[in-house]
């Protein structure tokens, strides 16, 4: 069976999902941010976790996004 590509409703759940990934990644930023200002080197951390994790998807999702036909 050849592959036909994401459907409407696929397409339209992966952009909800990235609206929502993307309001957590906002939130970490800032959540990171303020414990930077804070004094807390744990902001960092929480830096690069939310930054790491928030590309990779992104990436994943590009990357699909892209070896479908259209």
């Amino acid at each position: 069976m050849p592959n036909v590509g994401w459907s409407l409703e696929q397409r339209a759940a992966v952009k909800r999902w990235m609206l929502f990934a993307t309001l957590f990644a906002v939130a970490g930023v800032i959540l990171s941010v303020f414990l930077i200002v804070a004094g807390n080197s744990g902001g960092w951390i929480v830096l690069l976790m939310t930054l790491c994790i928030y590309g990779a998807l992104y990436l994943f999702i590009g990357n699909s996004k892209n070896e479908q036909p259209r």
